[in-house]
């Protein structure tokens, strides 16, 4: 018995801490990477980010910022949120909803976003060239930030989110701002 015991333990054990010590990676990630599922540059942005970070695909099924706080809830890891949209000078695409300044202040799921602030407010990196470049695109970023209330950095004077020198150099509280999760 204590032989059959011990051959469990030798098949077991491993397998055990195999599924615990992935399960600690997954729990103690940071960053939620957004993605809409018809971002132009989807799969070389998922080519590119940490295997660690938790991927969310928006589809027109649901409404994107229900789905974002629902991932918020079930993971207090995050802190983080990484942003891909297509976009314009002054909105952007998530799923099949456009977001504008009035969309944007007319939707109810940002301020429930609001209500998970702990003391440490989220950061909301926007990885787009056009939103930050212009002062439409940067009222839409403010609107929002404040309506969730998230920490809002875009880069406004970029070419391209791969590039090497690409920067989050404005934030819409003043805060300071993580760096860009794609790996080049």
């Amino acid at each position: 018995m204590k032989n059959v015991i011990l051959q469990l333990r030798g098949v077991f054990l491993p397998l055990l801490c195999s599924v615990l010590f992935s399960t600690a990676i997954y729990a103690q990630s940071e960053n939620l990477v957004v993605i809409d599922a018809q971002f132009s540059q989807k799969q070389d942005v998922l080519a590119k980010v940490p295997s660690t970070a938790t991927i969310l695909e928006l589809s027109g099924d649901s409404n994107p910022w229900k789905a974002i706080r629902e991932n918020l809830e079930s993971n207090s890891s995050i802190k983080t949120i990484h942003l891909f949209v297509n976009a314009t000078y002054n909105s952007m695409q998530m799923g099949a909803i456009t977001y504008d300044l009035a969309q944007v202040n007319s939707e109810n799921e940002l301020s429930m976003l609001e209500g998970l602030y702990q003391g440490e407010h989220f950061q909301l990196l926007v990885y787009n060239c056009n939103l930050g470049s212009n002062d439409e695109g940067l009222s839409l970023l403010k609107s929002l930030g404040q309506k969730a209330y998230f920490n809002v950095g875009v880069s406004t004077d970029c070419t391209s989110i791969f590039d090497n020198s690409f920067d989050f150099n404005h934030s819409t509280l003043g805060q300071v701002l993580n760096s860009s999760i794609i790996q080049n």
